[in-house]
């Protein structure tokens, strides 16, 4: 089911009146911004996402009733309702889309040429050619890009399983940093001299599959490459991964404080800080074609003691001082 809503930002201090549009979009009495999710509203994650970004925006100086319009749309875990939802907020004419990751990023480009996008830690946008450059994206396109932690993912495996030989990468092949990801965890892999294997999902019916693929690969451990698809799956995949008794790297921070071992990767929720900002410079007149492409400066590693113990795995001193967060 599709969750449709408009949210009026309250709160900031009232400094904004009437934002100048920027080149291109429609002109409207007050500026309506459309977000389109990929999970659920309701979801954890994507209440802490949707907070962040709220906030910013209302720190901003946006006024309830008089500055912005928040229109948004979920696609409910399914990814073949992105276009749909893209078009949607086309049709009803919004200012800016916000659109996390880049699948999400590109249906709303394939929706429109003319208003400006606002892509939230999309993989690879380059390569997606969804922008020219990350300094000059060009077009209607700008926001923040994530990078593949596949290679660190790999280290932090061989820390935690110096005796590994083997490890397994669960992945969504149609996520465009895909590729990436498998070619930086090869790489990393010939460095320790470590096997790595594939195993796809896609749609909800291929984790059974994927994860009767992985016991047969009898693996020392799994790499979770994140993902909005399979993160909307995150309980069956870390239970699946205690139940196989595998130690597991998650990119994703929520996957650890639910039950993962360990998870490292950039704060996720500082893209959507970003994304506010972004939003606000172009409502006050700047291009998306000439806003550089931000990258995460911020990261984070946590490490679950609980689900440790429950692998009989000890976690090694130099990587619990480094953790951000340990979960008992």
């Amino acid at each position: 089911m599709t969750t449709r809503r408009s949210v009026l930002l309250a709160g900031g201090i009232g400094l904004l009146v009437a934002p100048r549009l920027s080149r291109g979009q429609p002109k409207s009495k007050t500026p309506r911004i459309g977000i389109v999710w990929m999970a659920s509203m309701d979801d954890p994650v994507i209440v802490q996402f949707r907070r962040a970004f709220l906030e910013r925006i209302s720190a901003l100086g946006y006024v309830e009733g008089k500055s912005i319009v928040i229109e948004e749309r979920s696609a409910e875990g399914h990814p073949e309702r992105r276009a749909e939802l893209a078009r949607e907020l086309v049709a009803s004419k919004v200012d800016i889309i916000v659109t996390p990751t880049v699948t999400t990023s590109t249906a709303a480009r394939q929706a429109t040429s003319t208003i400006p996008i606002v892509m939230v830690h999309a993989g690879d946008p380059v390569g997606a050619g969804l922008i020219a450059s990350l300094a000059r994206p060009g077009g209607n396109v700008t926001g923040t890009t994530n990078l593949s932690f596949a290679g660190k993912q790999v280290e932090l495996m061989r820390q935690l399983v110096p005796r590994s030989v083997k490890l397994a990468i669960l992945l969504n092949p149609s996520n465009a940093g895909a590729r990436r990801y498998v070619t930086d965890a090869m790489e990393a892999g010939r460095r320790f001299n470590l096997g790595i294997v594939v195993a796809e999902v896609a749609r909800a019916d291929d984790f059974p599959n994927a994860f009767a693929m992985i016991r047969d690969m009898r693996p020392d451990g799994l790499l979770i490459m994140g993902d909005p698809f399979i993160g909307g799956h995150r309980a069956e995949v870390i239970a699946f991964a205690a139940s196989a008794r595998l130690p597991a790297v998650y990119d994703i921070s929520n996957m650890a404080r639910d039950g993962g071992l360990v998870s490292y990767g950039p704060l996720l929720v500082e893209h959507y800080v970003m994304a506010a900002g972004y939003v606000d410079r172009i409502l006050r007149g700047a291009r998306p074609a000439d806003l550089p492409v931000e990258q995460p400066t911020r990261f984070e590693l946590l490490i679950n003691l609980k689900a440790a113990k429950a692998l009989g795995l000890t976690i090694p001193q130099s990587l619990i001082v480094r953790a951000e967060e340990v979960i008992q």
